[in-house]
């Protein structure tokens, strides 16, 4: 559907993301989640559709008890009243509310006060809270995804070294391996977070061959800013992050080891790509960071919102990480996408056939 309304996609390149097994991720010529953004706005407008930013939705007009629209606030506070037979929620999950985060949680041992997600700071469980007003249920709650290779700092996938799992070895702050860097991504987080939470990626120069958005420039910017740490020797470059050198030395000639026989009896990794032998070499510090709330409000297969006796809430629909569900307790990489373009289309689909 995405690619009928002129989402095109570089059919060249198919790469196993972190926490994947194979390699199955295909990329938009134009960049992520801009390419399906700027194609639908596109096909929205053409369509006599208004878009509105930066007006949250605050609450439900409510006529003799059906939903009937929403009143929103503008960007420079005053009321927005919008009249509507059908309000689809597609506001995004609460993975930048760590207070919900902690309120909810029943999967991960800890969740830091601080944590940083990958998602928008929008991503504030808004919608969530809109659907509980109108006696929505909610579901899945407590399962959260992690990311594990974020930025400590932002939050950010695309800092640093952010290249295929084969290509790299994560080492903790002594410099000592601590899981298979193939595994998936809530093995990668609990590892993490048993380690104190913060780890590196260390990789040699042969990395900016490895991905699409690893080259030299980018390289070179990212030490500048100080998201990624280089050095001549592997020696020097543990001093930079407060490893002891003999410790890390020792590491990485084990795993180069391991490459050379194909086999990891230590962490049982079965697939490389590239030794770290060839300076100079590159360290990422990394940490989980929280990417996709599987809890939401509770929809049925037509989309239609629940309420607590699992009878559809009259006009309401919800569509993507704002419904809670449909991932269970560990989404699939990649399937966020399928799950919007799924159900978004089937909340539309369907608001449009009750209202006639």
């Amino acid at each position: 559907m995405a690619g009928g309304i002129g989402v095109e996609y570089d059919k060249n390149i198919v790469f196993a993301p972190v926490g994947a097994l194979w390699r199955r991720g295909h990329k938009p010529v134009k960049s992520y989640g801009t390419a399906f953004i700027l194609a639908l706005t596109k096909y929205v407008e053409e369509h006599a559709g208004k878009i509105i930013t930066d007006s949250p939705a605050k609450e439900f007009i409510i006529e003799k008890g059906e939903i009937k629209g929403v009143i929103a606030t503008g960007v420079n506070g005053q009321k927005i009243t919008i009249h509507a037979k059908a309000v689809v929620l597609a506001s995004g999950g609460f993975g930048a509310n760590t207070k919900m985060l902690k309120e909810y949680n029943t999967y991960w041992s800890n969740i830091d006060d601080n944590i940083k997600t990958t998602n928008s700071y929008a991503m504030a469980g808004d919608g969530i809270q809109l659907g509980k007003t109108v006696g929505a249920a909610l579901t899945g709650m407590g399962f959260t995804q992690m990311m594990p290779v974020a930025d400590p700092e932002t939050g950010e996938l695309f800092s640093g070294v952010q290249v295929p799992p084969e290509n790299y070895v994560i080492v903790n702050r002594e410099g000592k391996r601590f899981v298979n860097e193939f595994s998936g991504r809530d093995v990668l987080t609990k590892a993490a977070i048993d380690q104190g939470g913060l780890f590196y990626l260390i990789a040699d120069d042969e990395i900016k061959k490895t991905a699409a958005n690893t080259s030299q420039e980018k390289l070179d910017q990212q030490v500048e800013a100080g998201t990624l740490f280089r050095a001549d020797t592997l020696e020097e470059l543990a001093v930079k992050v407060g490893m002891d050198p003999a410790i890390l030395k020792s590491t990485i000639d084990k795993y180069n080891s391991y490459v050379d026989q194909g086999f990891d009896p230590e962490f049982h990794k079965d697939t490389f790509s590239l030794k770290v032998e060839k300076a100079p070499f590159y360290a990422t510090p990394r940490k989980p960071a929280v990417h996709h709330t599987m809890g939401g409000l509770k929809i049925d297969t037509n989309a239609c919102v629940l309420d607590e006796s699992g009878q559809p809430i009259k006009n309401l629909y919800a569509a993507g990480e704002v419904a809670g569900g449909i991932h269970a307790g560990n989404r699939l990489g990649g399937n966020a996408l399928t799950d919007i373009f799924t159900f978004g289309r089937i909340a539309g689909k369907t608001a449009v056939d009750n209202i006639k």
